[in-house]
């Protein structure tokens, strides 16, 4: 019988997952966030998937389940970049801690989801595909010998660099994959966006005439995201409330008499309108 497969997870009939690469080149600008949020939700509503921890600081590999202590003895994603494993080997069973210790009674599974877990020596990984030229086409090899499920998708947790490991991977994405930069509504984060699409443009340029590697990493979608709003200040009873502007807040020291001084705004450009024009007071995130 033929087997039917859904064009979504398997864009243009390939036979390896849709790609979603969270990458920008920032510490702290909520990739693992994002990355493990979005993960967790689409397993959660019957979407399978891999999450791959790219990062040495193991942030994405603990919040699904595994510290230093449960990690002891198991293979990591290192292992993959060397040869010395295939996925199968590697990837464990999403969870999350229920319990104390480490028995099986102290975790809740995430049904759909696996993880294939970061280390602290993966800071070596590009010194490793520097060292031997057959290692930079790692990733290809796993995308190639793919044999899972028709519907399960890869999610992949960058680091905030661009070195000889990431470009292994994003090399290996087309346009039907997304790069998605996740980023702080802040102007200094919002900049990043420029070395990201110059990286990209370079890598596509880089990957223009081989026919065996994709080479066409492209941005589909952008996650903006903000900290929570500051708690409103207890109003006088019988005064009206007024929400503050939110580009311009007034100092909380000022003499009689004198006009309140706002301080710099610190919006975006492309988020503040001029003249404080009235704006959404909720947490702002983009598609």
């Amino acid at each position: 019988m033929t087997r039917t497969v859904d064009s979504r997870f398997r864009p243009r009939g390939r036979r390896h997952p849709k790609i979603y690469a969270f990458m920008l080149e920032c510490g702290g600008s909520t990739k693992t966030t994002s990355a493990t949020s979005m993960a967790v939700e689409a397993a959660l509503r019957g979407y399978p998937g891999t999450i791959f921890d790219f990062d040495a600081n193991r942030s994405t590999t603990t919040i699904l389940g595994y510290d230093e202590e449960a990690m002891k003895g198991r293979k990591t994603v290192l292992d993959l970049i060397h040869g010395t494993a295939i996925l199968d080997e590697v990837a464990l069973p999403a969870r999350y801690r229920v319990g104390d210790d480490y028995d099986d009674d102290a975790f809740a599974y995430i049904p759909g989801l696996r993880l294939v877990p970061s280390c602290k020596e993966m800071s070596t990984a590009d010194t490793a595909i520097a060292e031997d030229a057959d290692r930079q086409d790692w990733f290809a090899e796993i995308l190639l010998g793919y044999d899972g499920d028709d519907d399960d998708v890869f999610w992949l947790d960058f680091p905030a660099s661009y070195g000889r490991m990431v470009y292994s991977v994003i090399r290996m994405l087309d346009e039907d994959d997304a790069v998605i930069p996740s980023v702080r509504a802040d102007p200094k984060d919002v900049k990043l966006l420029v070395p990201l699409f110059e990286e990209l443009d370079r890598v596509r340029e880089k990957n223009r005439l081989r026919r065996s590697v994709p080479g066409r990493p492209t941005v589909n979608h952008l996650i903006l995201t903000a900290p929570p709003l500051p708690v409103t200040p207890k109003h006088r009873p019988g005064r009206p409330r007024r929400s503050p502007s939110p580009c311009t807040a007034t100092s909380s020291r000022r003499t009689s008499g004198t006009p309140p001084t706002p301080r710099s705004c610190t919006t975006t450009a492309a988020l503040c309108p001029s003249s404080c024009r009235t704006l959404s007071r909720q947490s702002t995130t983009g598609s």
